[in-house]
């Protein structure tokens, strides 16, 4: 799974041939670590319709900041670039399902 930096977040939102589901965690974070397997499964579902990807907020403070992430997990949905919708905290792998169903 691709890990986004500062450093390369934008060009790989921007270029993206599909949406994307961002996962933006933090390796300290007990409900991070509780949603990562499921977002993993989740990319591995939705790999024709979908791209996921994850990023660390400790290593990433500027897009973190431009993003306003406060609260983690915090999960974006990109469409054309731009954020479409957001979900904070844990949510199990169906109500996931369903906002990724929704948006797509």
């Amino acid at each position: 799974m691709t890990i986004l930096t500062d450093e390369n977040f934008e060009e790989f939102i921007a270029k993206a041939d599909k949406p994307v589901l961002l996962d933006v965690f933090a390796t300290w974070c007990p409900p991070c670590k509780m949603l990562s397997p499921i977002i993993e499964k989740i990319a591995e579902d939705y790999k024709e319709k979908i791209i996921v990807v994850k990023m660390d907020l400790d290593a990433c403070p500027q897009t973190g900041a431009k993003f306003r992430v406060e609260v983690i997990p915090t999960v974006f949905f990109f469409k054309n670039g731009e954020v479409a919708d957001k979900f904070v905290g844990f949510k199990p792998e169906e109500e996931i399902k369903q906002f990724i169903d929704n948006l797509i």
